[in-house]
């Protein structure tokens, strides 16, 4: 089975984590990948319950004439009390924190949150849900849209990495980015990571730009 994984198109909104829909350059980000997706030979499509992540996947399955299935379990990490707040305030406000975060010094558990391995393990738990329904359905190329930090998490736990070297798994992971992972019979294996070649000759678009 092969599964692209698919961080979200850009939000409209630059607070932590909170559950608000795409902006314009979103909406256009997941355009630009729907069509992209079309050469890709996708049987299944599956999304975070968060708004940015459904709507990043309402555009695909418009292009692609397939229903999305909402999954729980594959939102973004917990922030807790960073919930709805500014980086530039967050700084302020928990700076030993922030820098061991920034340093990848330790597995941080955010304040009244997750750390890296609490989200990874109940998205672990939501990706072999997804494994067993699309096999059951007979699908074998699936679309998993998902969101950065949860995704990075997970991918350490399956690679066996230290949680807390997440970060360093493209420090810039685009929005609509693209990365792909084969699995057969519980071995996984990667096959391309942080592809966003449909922004090309989109320089706005590109996460440098979102502020």
């Amino acid at each position: 089975m092969e599964l692209f994984l698919i961080r979200h198109g850009r939000q409209s909104s630059n607070l932590c984590n909170v559950n608000v829909g795409l902006s314009p350059e979103g909406h256009e980000q997941a355009a630009l990948l729907a069509k992209r997706l079309k050469t890709f030979d996708i049987d299944g499509i599956y999304s975070s319950k968060l708004i940015r992540a459904k709507e990043t996947a309402g555009h695909i399955s418009d292009e692609l004439g397939l229903e999305v299935k909402v999954i729980d379990g594959i939102e973004e990490i917990e922030f807790g009390e960073w919930t709805g707040i500014s980086d530039r305030e967050l700084d302020g406000m928990f700076p030993e924190i922030r820098h061991r975060h920034y340093h990848g010094e330790e597995d941080i558990r955010y304040p009244g949150g997750e750390n890296g391995e609490d989200c990874a393990k109940r998205y672990d738990d939501a990706i072999n849900d997804i494994i067993r329904q699309a096999s059951n359905l007979g699908q074998t190329r699936i679309v998993i849209v998902t969101h950065g930090m949860a995704m990075r998490a997970w991918i350490c736990k399956i690679f066996n990495m230290p949680y807390s070297n997440r970060g360093i798994l493209a420090k810039t992971l685009e929005n609509s980015s693209i990365t792909e992972l084969s699995y057969n019979e519980g071995e996984w294996g990667f096959e391309r990571f942080n592809d966003a070649a449909h922004l090309e000759g989109h320089d706005e678009l590109l996460r440098k730009h979102f502020k």
